[in-house]
């Protein structure tokens, strides 16, 4: 069975991370190794020049 991240996955940003960890909904273990098994996609970004 695939160990699921509970509160890890999905479009959420630091705010809601952060406050799931302070409550408990999730580990700092269990969000680091959410983190470091992400695949690498930064050679998919585009450079953007504002004038």
């Amino acid at each position: 069975m695939k160990d699921k991240y509970v509160g890890c996955e999905g479009e959420t940003d630091k705010r809601i991370i952060t406050k799931k960890l302070l409550d408990g909904e999730i580990s700092e273990e269990k969000l680091q190794k959410y983190l470091s098994g992400l695949p690498d996609v930064s050679s998919c970004a585009d450079e953007v020049t504002v004038e």
